[in-house]
């Protein structure tokens, strides 16, 4: 029996991200819905272009109001629920639908688990964090959405099961640096008006672990607190993910840089409720080493390690497990290359800065510390060591900017072949060719300078602490400034500097 796939999703000014979840359904999909909620970019042109069939929805500060619109239009015998920036990765589409078939033979199981991992988009890529969520399900009147924010899938017909579809791997962009912060204060008084409304405990306290997740976008580490502690308090419990609270807690409180005391204190409590997570050993050894207790930071770093070990054999088996250690595996290994470093033991050191790289090869510090280390080695030997992770065309500029002053010139040389900007200067200056790099680099210092200019020019106060006046040079200020609107800048830049008492009279 051929089966048939829906894929609907909720739309509203996704320009960036529908194009690529349009192309992911059509490999996957037979039916494609994009239910639009009130859209002023390109959002429904593309998805009409794309031939998915269109619908549109008054916004109602209703999230599960508008996914169950979408439900209702589709006629697949499955329904795929992704929202636009989540995608399947390449292998899960390749597969999907042979993974489809199995599933669709079971009558029992309603409804798919997903591995979803969360991808910083600014941070080259990073994976930062997994979970599991539904995202694949049945057409059925039992299955719907509910919550106006942070909707969940509920199913009311019970005897039906929910089971782990290992290879059906999705990658989500959402919570980039860049796109989060925004994203939550939108969500924010949405669910605060929801708290307001609630009037059972129960819908309160489905609100809680959402609110926590706000806070500690926004950096309201207090609050943060407050509701971690709310969750652990009456025995929530995450799918997936049994020790969030603690990890988000612990995490809050590292990033605000609590005392060392009271971190270790929520740390010691975290790891007797889950003795087996290899989450909190690799916190409490980022926070001994910073420190400087690095035969602390050392055992409890390689403690976490050997908690892994479990958990990468279930993942190679394909068994769904929380993995939410995955995100701070590249800074535990980096603080494994550290000690390791400063003990003088170069092999140890570079094994992990290698093991870093290899769970995210943009991770700078570990750049840094295996050139470091291997600073003896030939230059052919190190940049083949470099190409296992770089590519050359590519990764040449983030090379040039990460290893400045401490690659060797023929290593900055190779790398710098293909960049562009500024950084050409330091490629001419590897390859000894000073006359070209000064003018690259003179051509940066005059862009600075403008830049400078453009910032006095819309300042109401001059800053005290004179960076312009390092930047811009008294001759700068005498010979520069052709047209009028630079000219001018320059004037209230002068007049600044002089009622700041930068220059004298």
């Amino acid at each position: 029996m051929v089966i048939k796939i829906s894929a609907c999703v909720i739309t509203k000014n996704e320009e960036k991200n529908i194009s690529r979840w349009l192309q992911c359904m059509k490999n996957v999909a037979d039916e494609i819905i994009v239910v639009d909620t009130g859209s002023t970019d390109n959002t429904v042109k593309l998805a009409k272009e794309a031939g998915a069939k269109l619908y549109f929805f008054e916004w109602i500060n209703d999230f599960a109001a508008a996914k169950n619109y979408a439900i209702e239009q589709a006629t697949g015998d499955w329904i795929i629920f992704l929202d636009a920036d989540e995608y399947f990765t390449v292998a899960a589409q390749k597969v999907f639908r042979q993974e489809m078939e199995r599933f669709n033979r079971d009558k029992s199981v309603a409804c798919l688990m997903c591995r979803m991992m969360d991808i910083d988009m600014d941070n080259n890529d990073r994976v930062f964090n997994t979970s599991l969520l539904a995202r694949v399900f049945r057409r059925s009147p039992y299955i719907r959405y509910k919550g106006a924010i942070h909707e969940q899938l509920e199913n009311t017909q019970g005897n039906k099961k929910m089971v782990f579809a290992e290879k059906l791997e999705i990658y989500h962009t959402g919570y980039s640096s860049s796109i989060i912060r925004s994203k939550t204060e939108r969500n924010l008084p949405i669910m605060l008006s929801e708290l307001a409304k609630a009037s059972t405990d129960e819908e309160r306290q489905r609100l809680y672990p959402y609110l926590m997740d706000a806070y500690n976008i926004l950096g309201d580490h207090e609050k943060v607190l407050l509701y971690a502690r709310k969750c652990i308090s009456i025995g929530l419990k995450m799918v997936g993910e049994p020790g969030r609270f603690y990890e988000v807690m612990a995490m809050s409180m590292y990033n605000a840089g609590r005392p060392l005391a009271e971190l270790l204190e929520v740390l010691d409590e975290a790891e007797q409720a889950f003795p087996e997570e290899p989450f909190f050993p690799f916190v409490r050894g980022m926070a001994l080493e910073k420190v400087e207790d690095y035969i602390g930071a050392e055992k409890a770093v390689l403690r976490g390690l050997k908690l892994r070990q479990p958990v990468e054999e279930k993942l190679r088996q394909g068994v769904g497990v929380s993995d939410t250690s995955r995100g701070l595996l590249p800074y535990a290994y980096e603080r494994l290359g550290n000690i390791y470093s400063m003990k003088g033991d170069k092999q140890r050191a570079a094994e992990n800065y290698l093991m870093a790289l290899k769970n995210h090869r943009y991770q700078s510090d570990s750049l840094r510390g295996i050139c470091r280390v291997l600073a003896g080695i030939g230059d052919v030997e190190l940049i083949e060591l470099l190409n296992s992770f770089y590519e050359r065309e590519k990764d040449g500029q983030y090379i040039m900017q990460t290893l400045r002053g401490q690659a060797s010139a023929g290593v900055m040389s190779y790398y710098g072949k293909n960049v562009w900007g500024y950084e050409q200067g330091y490629a001419y200056m590897a390859g000894g060719r000073f006359d070209s790099a000064g003018v690259k680099l003179g051509e940066r210092y005059r862009e600075l300078i403008q830049l400078g200019i453009l910032a006095a020019n819309n300042m109401k106060e001059y800053p005290p602490d004179g960076y312009l006046k390092v930047l811009v040079s008294e001759g700068y200020l005498a010979q520069f400034g052709k047209n009028s609107q630079e000219a001018d800048a320059l004037r209230r830049l002068k007049e600044y500097r002089l009622r700041s008492g930068l220059d004298e009279q």
